[in-house]
């Protein structure tokens, strides 16, 4: 017997239980989303603690700017000390070579 002879108890039916499955379907992708938007908080919680970006130091791990240079430069007039170049640079009379797309 077909769904056609069982007549409009048969078909009701079918509808009632399509309406039921679009109802389950639709309140697990809201579970679904929600989750997914919450999880997806937590893990930028989580990461932004764990990587730490350059903060601010406070004032109290300053060093005091009456300290000077640290031990690790050596003074201007030192034999290792970098030299300013002898010239100063000068523009060139070449046009500028620029180079775009492939072959």
């Amino acid at each position: 017997m077909s769904e056609l002879d069982a007549g409009p108890s048969a078909s009701r039916r079918a509808v009632l239980a399509r309406d039921a499955g679009l109802r389950r379907i639709s309140r697990a992708t809201r579970w679904i989303a929600a989750a997914a938007v919450g999880l997806s908080g937590a893990l930028a919680v989580i990461a932004a603690d764990s990587f730490h970006g350059h903060a601010a130091a406070s004032a109290s791990t300053q060093a005091p700017a009456s300290q000077g240079a640290p031990a690790s430069v050596p003074p201007a007039n030192s034999p290792g000390a970098i030299s300013p170049p002898s010239s100063t640079p000068t523009a060139s009379a070449a046009p500028p070579v620029a180079v775009s797309g492939g072959s």
